[in-house]
């Protein structure tokens, strides 16, 4: 619950100009939290406080008191980093550390959400054995409905279009009736590949496991998850053994079209 405290609050007002859904409300000159308007928690309030007067469940409301500074060639970093992203699926053999994986995670929950909901939970996989696992009861599933059998060619030809050799595996999944699970669900783990891939950490996104969570239950079983949630995305993550010396050029670039 978001508070506002009326000892250090200097009724500047920045807050309820800054509310996003009207919660806050100016009341004889002074900001009134109006709990009937459905605060979202967003926090824009507490971040415009210059007083720091604003508090969530009685804990601070901002994560730091200063904001980052970027150096010049910060853009132009940025936009090659993101041209140098690619999708690995060979890696070494040895899993990514489970810190890395909870550090990349939690930035995620900084990511875009519609409602600010935030309804993405994880599985983390780090271990062969349960990949090993998981792969045996895709393959009894393939074999028993006929679903996706170019996997099945894949492996008879030793590439496994599941995992590839990825040894750390992040399974998402979320509630079915949150605002926009499958898009809130995309950009957090695109947040968290992003921070994985500043660390020398390489990604790829697994659709194949994704549907096989999501239609085989022996597979979903090993990954219980609650009544009306449904699995939203997978990325597989690990070491690259792959080294590439440039950017590939896009054929096709972005269609865009303006009304007047």
């Amino acid at each position: 619950m978001i508070q506002i405290h009326e000892d250090k609050c200097i009724r500047c007002l920045r807050c309820a100009d800054k509310c996003v859904c009207g919660a806050i409300e100016v009341r004889d000159g002074r900001p009134v939290i109006n709990r009937d308007k459905g605060c979202i928690k967003c926090m824009h309030c507490a971040i415009a406080c210059p007083e720091n007067a604003i508090t969530y469940n009685g804990q601070p409301a901002i994560e730091s008191e200063e904001m980052p500074v970027f150096a010049d060639t910060f853009s132009a970093d940025m936009e090659n980093f993101l041209l140098a992203k690619r999708s690995y699926r060979n890696f070494k053999p040895e899993p990514v550390p489970m810190t890395e994986i909870e550090s990349a995670l939690n930035v995620a929950a900084w990511a875009p959400s519609a409602k600010n909901q935030h309804p993405t939970k994880y599985y983390v996989v780090n271990d062969k054995e349960t990949i090993d696992a998981m792969m045996t009861l895709i393959v009894e599933h393939i074999k028993e409905t006929g679903d996706c059998p170019e996997v099945l060619d894949g492996l008879s030809n030793d590439w496994n279009k599941v995992f590839g050799k990825a040894q750390t595996v992040i399974i998402a999944y979320a509630r079915n009736n949150a605002n926009r699970p499958s898009e809130d669900t995309t950009i957090a783990l695109t947040y968290a590949e992003m921070v994985l891939q500043a660390r020398g950490i390489g990604t790829c996104w697994s659709g194949y496991l994704q549907r096989f969570l999501n239609h085989c239950e022996k597979l979903a079983a090993m990954f219980p998850i609650p009544e009306n949630n449904a699995f939203y995305g997978c990325i597989l993550a690990g070491y690259p053994t792959e080294e590439y010396f440039y950017i590939p050029r896009r054929l096709k670039l972005a269609d865009i079209k303006t009304l007047k």
